[in-house]
């Protein structure tokens, strides 16, 4: 076991060695701007930089940006020149603190957030869900959830059947859609999901049934379980007497209780 002083000795020596390479960093940073201004001939434009970093999704006001001289010949392309261009835009990507304002990296009020939540090859898709998961306040975006769907399958219409179609998917967004409901509108819950091409047709198919269901995961489980699905049948014809499965997933080993006296316990079968 290290001894206290031992472990602050190093903590100092780390820190010391972090505070010199951050050190040579801004050096070199700072060299290679001067280098820029005396091949530019000390040329410097005021362009619009972050007065701090904005994250993904904010909204850019005149507090988070200020203008700043900027070497000429080191200028981004689309930087903007006017704080009034950035005002009101939403960040595209993080911006960090003193790092110029571009085009590219704003999007236009209004325009909609969720598309930058969409990782590439992947699609954002919008579902019908059933009263009991859009209003039970469980499913919120960035949660992890199982698809399942119930219905008649087309080789034997006359048995219900459900089936997990999907799993650990994740949430982009929760919102609701106006139907007509018995010549009355109502509000119908929704979910985006984030799916992959192949997925989305999928979920294109069961939305034809009836309203999906989504089951809560964990964060942390990223396990796929293979199900065969159930059917009515099956579900009413099986074993009233079969064990449950913990939940780790597997039924507790047999055993038998013996009696000895008036303390009873139960010994495992090996």
């Amino acid at each position: 076991m290290k001894k206290p002083g031992s472990i602050f000795m190093m903590s100092i020596v780390v820190g010391a060695l972090f505070a010199a390479l951050v050190y040579r960093y801004l050096n070199d940073q700072r060299s290679q701007l001067d280098a820029a201004r005396r091949a530019a001939g000390g040329a410097t434009v005021d362009v619009v930089v972050a007065a701090a970093d904005i994250p993904i999704g904010t909204m850019v006001t005149a507090e988070k940006t200020r203008l700043a001289a900027w070497p000429s010949a080191l200028l981004p392309e689309g930087a903007l020149r006017d704080a009034q261009q950035a005002a009101g835009r939403i960040a595209r990507v993080s911006i960090e603190k003193n790092q110029p304002v571009v085009e590219s990296r704003l999007v236009t009020q209004g325009s909609g957030l969720l598309p930058l939540l969409i990782t590439e090859g992947m699609r954002g898709m919008s579902v019908k869900v059933d009263n009991v998961t859009g209003v039970s306040g469980f499913i919120t975006p960035n949660s992890r959830v199982d698809v399942l769907v119930s219905g008649k399958p087309a080789s034997d219409g006359q048995t219900q059947k459900s089936k997990m179609i999907l799993q650990n998917v994740r949430v982009l967004a929760t919102g609701t859609i106006i139907e007509q409901i018995d010549e009355k509108p109502k509000e119908v819950p929704t979910v985006t999901l984030l799916v992959t091409p192949a997925e989305a047709e999928k979920l294109t198919l069961a939305s034809r049934q009836q309203a999906v269901r989504l089951a809560l995961r964990n964060y942390n489980d990223q396990e796929i379980v293979r199900t065969a699905g159930i059917s009515d049948s099956a579900l009413f014809a099986s074993d009233d007497r079969a064990v449950r499965p913990t939940e780790r997933g597997r039924a507790p080993a047999p055993s038998i209780e013996v009696l000895l006296g008036e303390k009873l316990t139960r010994q495992p079968l090996l």
